[in-house]
């Protein structure tokens, strides 16, 4: 039952114990912080407070939850306040109370703040219930193979090229990965009328995201980088983050979006050689089972390049990923499905 009420507090009987709540009006959303009067002794600390004002629940909240994504941590009950940190996923998170919008008032390492309800879960630290691969498997990605992926970002120069690289690839067995930006995409499409991304399935070759229009993802918060990863991009189950810039905030919008982040673990850096012969050499020098990242737009990516690759490895007993032959690898080459499966049947 209610006691006497003043301005700017109330006093609420619950299970015979009196307690004090100041209604903070200035609060996000209404807040009602609970402190016990000077004369009651402070409820014990595994019991965290019940809001019961503002359009919060009067129910008793968890005393902790754990991430289920990597979190912003805000200043207020929603995406328009500003950012404290960020919150590995798989962290837990002291409960102080729960807004109307489903947002929970936390605390962690030692800053208090707002995190939306959605990517917190009851969950031991340390899991999640979002698909997505241990970060050990982050470089090699869905290869489990002892196989060579070669693998090519960004655009190609001309069609000519692309068709010339992708059907010579296919007519040898061999299975490129792709990872097309949105914008190269879209731009190929309004010139040509030609899906790039189609062209390359229909040949046996494997479609990943890279972004809608190539920025470094760091230096956008989770929600605006998980749009780059919509959009006009590669709709799939794998990506490849831009000039392979992680953090904590890119791996909270890859989570978002269901996409599993795939790099790589021999740069050719045929960008930045422009030599056919340097970028032929290294990714020759391949181990069994790494993914070479070259570019679209360079030498790597032409029938010639290609055969001297594959014949540099062959020499030392190393082999290249095959194209698709169907689920159960015999066959002629299928049209890759656009999700990519755990393990690639090279």
């Amino acid at each position: 039952m209610w006691d006497p009420v003043t301005k700017d507090h109330a006093i609420i009987r619950i299970a015979g114990t009196f307690l004090l709540i100041a209604v903070l009006a200035a609060g996000p959303a209404g807040i009602a912080s609970v402190t016990p009067p000077p004369s009651v002794a402070a409820a014990p600390a595994s019991a965290p407070a019940v809001a019961l004002a503002g359009g919060f629940a009067a129910a008793k909240l968890p005393s902790s939850l754990t991430t289920t994504a990597a979190l912003h941590l805000r200043t207020g009950s929603g995406t328009s306040f500003r950012i404290l940190l960020t919150i590995p996923k798989g962290k837990a998170v002291s409960v102080l109370a729960k807004a109307a919008n489903g947002w929970y008032r936390v605390r962690y390492a030692g800053k208090t703040g707002w995190a939306s309800g959605k990517y917190l879960g009851k969950g031991k630290p340390g899991g999640s219930s979002t698909p997505h691969l241990p970060r050990a498997h982050q470089n090699s990605g869905p290869n489990r193979s002892s196989r060579v992926v070669l693998t090519f970002d960004d655009c190609p120069r001309t069609l000519t090229a692309f068709t010339a690289a992708i059907n010579y690839a296919s007519r040898h067995d061999i299975a490129l990965v792709l990872a097309p930006t949105g914008d190269c995409l879209t731009s190929f499409k309004h010139r040509y009328g030609v899906d790039l991304a189609a062209r390359a399935r229909a040949k046996g070759h494997w479609v990943i995201n890279h972004s809608v229009s190539h920025p470094d993802l760091r230096t956008l918060s989770c929600a605006q980088a998980a749009a780059q990863l919509r959009g006009t991009g590669v709709r799939t189950n794998y990506g490849r983050p831009p000039y392979g810039a992680i953090d904590e905030g890119v791996r909270c919008a890859y989570a978002r979006v269901g996409m599993n982040i795939w790099t790589w673990t021999r740069d050719t850096l045929d960008w930045s050689t422009k030599s056919k012969s340097t970028t032929i050499a290294r990714a020759s020098a391949a181990k069994p089972g790494d993914t070479v990242l070259m570019h679209m737009g360079w030498q790597g990516f032409a029938p010639d390049s290609i055969r001297q690759i594959k014949k540099g490895l062959d020499r030392r007993g190393v082999e290249l990923c095959r194209a698709y032959h169907g689920a159960n690898g015999t066959g002629p080459v299928y049209r890759t499905p656009r999700l990519l499966p755990a393990s690639l049947p090279c």
